[in-house]
């Protein structure tokens, strides 16, 4: 009995050691029900993307369209989001910034479930640091002009954007745990 136990607690102790400390786990069908919700007025449409590779892959790939200016895909892996990105192309008119800032935040309250003041402020500034080193890199006369910014969250999640004069990248990254 003692030694049942005693591997029970062994193996419980293992298991925790080997996920990152606070590693949040986004749900892939959680996450996509979620942004549907939240994106309703834009009419968020998933579909499998057909991936041809010659390695094996236990990646699930989804395209993601909308009635608007914005796409983008998302990756997971046993039911867990791996990565989310939203795009939007450049230059754009205010209606389509409008509509890509609010699919954004409707992405971090599905992924995250943040309030949808806290999403629309870290998108909001999010947008205007990538801006200013679009700018900077423009100015400086960088080979790959962009404007890149990153967060990183509390449970092991990354936010990303990238902002080139061609398109712009919003990227999420969940916890990856092997």
């Amino acid at each position: 009995m003692r030694a049942r136990l005693a591997s029970a607690l062994i193996a419980v102790g293992l298991a925790l050691l080997s996920t990152p400390a606070g590693a949040a786990e986004i749900n892939c069908d959680a996450f996509i029900d979620k942004l549907r919700a939240a994106a309703s007025d834009v009419g968020v449409d998933f579909s499998h993307a057909l991936v041809v590779s010659r390695a094996r892959s236990d990646v699930d790939v989804f395209d993601i369209t909308t009635k608007s200016e914005v796409d983008g895909d998302m990756s997971c892996r046993s039911g867990r989001l791996l990565r989310f990105e939203a795009r939007m192309s450049e230059p754009a008119n205010s209606r389509s910034d409008s509509q890509f800032e609010a699919f954004q935040a409707a992405a971090l309250r599905a992924a995250i479930g943040w309030e949808t003041g806290k999403a629309r402020a870290t998108v909001r500034e999010m947008a205007s640091e990538a801006r200013e080193y679009l700018k900077a890199s423009r100015e400086r006369g960088d080979i790959y002009i962009a404007g890149k910014t990153e967060a990183h969250e509390p449970g092991a999640v990354s936010l990303g954007l990238i902002v080139t004069d061609t398109d712009t990248a919003f990227i999420i990254i969940g916890a990856e745990q092997e």
